[in-house]
């Protein structure tokens, strides 16, 4: 295959991952045999002008095997203390550097990126790539050579040229499928109707991406939940350990979850974490809306009217009553004893209530209750 067979095999492989994302590792791959790497990364960072740019979406990709855990170490740790952000960012549109020479001689032993970061991935030497992206974000592709291999030819680089405008227009196309989504997503945020529920949008790492002014005041209050960094967590580092579990099972398996989380002089916040839409394996771009959040206050309950509830999901009047009390922060020992049955009961109840509306778990319950309009007895006053 020559070198323009295996330019249009590359650029026909980039359209359909526009469309696929799941379809960008053979594509990395592919570009990695033709320019002769060992591996590619794309990013997308927002620069601060300051030094420090913001990594806000990455993936890495040696021979078509994704370093996702290599990535979030680089991101959380390594951006800030990188000798080669100054030399990359910045940049004019289009612009490469070589990064070559960067860790060469005795003071590359003592560097924390060269030791963590570069000698896993094996990329001792890298061309950096920056191109424009959407929203006024800043595209690094960076693609690493061996140390035994030979030095960066000319036909490298004018491969790596050609694709690049493709590999612009990529990020560009996922960056509007995102956009599609996120208003997507903010247009159930803001049917809720409830007002006296958090809702707090996740991205696959935890990462608060966006929530309502409830939200955001039960995590400013910081008593059970709080946003550290950007990240939801909790008080106790038990239920933090929790909530990390949890949520890798959520994005994982596509299923919903639940937990209680404990507060100092309170009763415990009730956490629903459930999945938004399907993501894809591939890269996702901001914002990467994975898990929506919902935090029940059993103190300051959203008054869920069962009569009302029982007629726009047609349940019978003893089924509203345990969804009712579900969707406000209730237990199943709680509404057991508030309404003097056993628990076996009311998780009859529920099964029915699931077998009913075609639903497979609490949390997916309590979604459908508050994203019901009118409701709740506080959508009336």
């Amino acid at each position: 295959m020559d070198h323009q067979e295996r330019l249009d095999t590359i650029i026909a492989s980039i359209l359909e991952a526009q469309f696929d994302p799941t379809r960008w590792p053979p594509t990395s791959k592919l570009i990695d045999d033709a320019c002769g790497l060992i591996e590619n990364s794309l990013s997308v960072a927002r620069d601060d002008r300051g030094g420090h740019p913001e990594m806000v979406v990455g993936k890495i990709y040696k021979r078509r095997e994704s370093h996702d855990e290599l990535k979030e170490l680089y991101v959380e740790n390594s951006t800030p203390i990188d000798e080669r952000v100054p030399i990359i960012f910045g940049k004019e549109d289009g612009t490469y550097e070589y990064l070559d020479a960067v860790f060469v001689g005795e003071e590359h032993l003592a560097s924390l990126t060269h030791n963590e970061f570069v000698v896993p991935t094996c990329a001792m030497y890298t061309l950096n790539l920056q191109l424009s992206g959407p929203a006024g974000l800043d595209i690094i592709w960076s693609l690493g050579r061996s140390a035994d291999s030979s030095p960066w030819s000319m036909e490298q680089v004018q491969m790596i040229q050609k694709v690049s405008p493709h590999i612009r227009h990529l990020v560009r196309a996922w960056q509007a499928q995102a956009d599609v989504a996120a208003r997507a997503v903010r247009t159930t945020t803001d049917a809720l109707g409830v007002k006296r529920v958090g809702v707090v949008f996740l991205d696959r790492a935890g990462r608060i991406v966006e929530a309502n002014d409830y939200g955001r005041a039960l995590l400013s209050a910081s008593d059970g939940l709080a946003n550290r960094r950007r990240y939801l967590v909790a008080n106790h580092s038990e239920d933090t350990e929790t909530v990390i579990a949890l949520l890798g099972r959520v994005v994982s398996n596509g299923k919903s979850g639940a937990t209680s989380i404990r507060r100092s002089n309170c009763p415990p916040l009730v956490l629903h974490l459930l999945p938004v839409g399907a993501q894809a394996e591939g890269f996702n771009t901001m914002p990467g809306f994975a898990v929506m959040a919902l935090i029940v206050d059993p103190l300051d309950r959203p008054h869920v009217d069962p009569i009302r509830l029982g007629d726009a999901l047609g349940l019978t009047p003893a089924q509203a009553r345990v969804a009712a009390a579900l969707s406000s922060g209730g237990t199943v020992r709680s509404i057991a004893a508030a309404s003097y049955r056993s628990e076996a009961v009311v998780r009859w109840h529920l099964k029915q209530i699931m077998a009913r509306l075609g639903l497979f778990g609490q949390s997916d319950l309590v979604r459908l209750v508050l994203t019901t309009p009118g409701i709740s007895t506080a959508e009336s006053s």
